[in-house]
């Protein structure tokens, strides 16, 4: 009779270990997810370090996935080329390290979109800008930064005054963004056939004149 009470009484004892044990489980589990939550921003944030360096003025500064660029343009981060609202064959075939997509507001006078896109190495950079459209190009410089220029525009099928201008920038020979395109564009006149001035490409180079590296 003892051994048996003995043995109900350990039952009993595991029963209550087993109640309290489970939930100390479930909580741990909860803070692991909180845990990885916390780090997927974190890595976010460390993601884009060298984009928030070498291009200070155009991307958002901090560590949040969203933010301010030039001229007060709205900037979210992009892991992915098929979250890139621009749908160019070139940029959606390559994968991307790390990007930001801006857009600047709907009062601005000249209201660009334009994106930062880091590539793995200079060689994809490379691959993608060859793939792009065939274009206007040549080699400047930028705050004595050297810069290749890539300029086309694409008519707009329903009118002759409209256009839409793109330019595609890239940094050969600089160690710091030899990684990376900067690609800008904008919806607009297209500055013939009566159609007002600036054109569409008008405001697209002068937005990247004004800018500052």
């Amino acid at each position: 009779m003892v051994l048996a009470a003995l043995v109900v009484a350990l039952s009993v004892i595991l029963v209550a270990l087993v109640v309290v044990v489970l939930p100390d489980d479930d909580a741990d589990e909860a803070a692991g997810s909180v845990t990885t939550s916390s780090n997927v921003v974190t890595t976010a944030g460390n993601s884009f370090t060298k984009s928030r360096r070498v291009f200070p003025t155009l991307v958002p500064q901090g560590v949040a996935a969203e933010g301010t660029g030039y001229g007060g343009a709205e900037c979210v981060a992009v892991r992915m080329t098929s979250d890139l609202a621009w749908k160019e064959p070139a940029l959606q075939w390559n994968p991307i390290t790390a990007g930001w997509q801006c857009a600047e507001g709907a009062n601005s006078s000249a209201p660009v979109t334009y994106l930062v896109l880091e590539y793995a190495n200079a060689a994809q950079v490379r691959s993608v800008v060859e793939a792009m459209p065939a274009a206007v190009r040549y080699d400047s410089d930028k705050d004595d930064v050297p810069v290749t220029v890539r300029r086309w525009v694409v008519p707009d099928p329903a009118s002759s005054r409209v256009h839409t201008a793109h330019q595609v920038l890239t940094f050969p020979g600089n160690s710091d963004r030899a990684d990376y395109l900067v690609a800008v564009s904008r919806r607009g006149s297209s500055g013939t056939g009566g159609a007002p001035r600036p054109s569409a490409q008008d405001q697209v180079v002068a937005w990247w004149e004004e800018v500052e590296l």
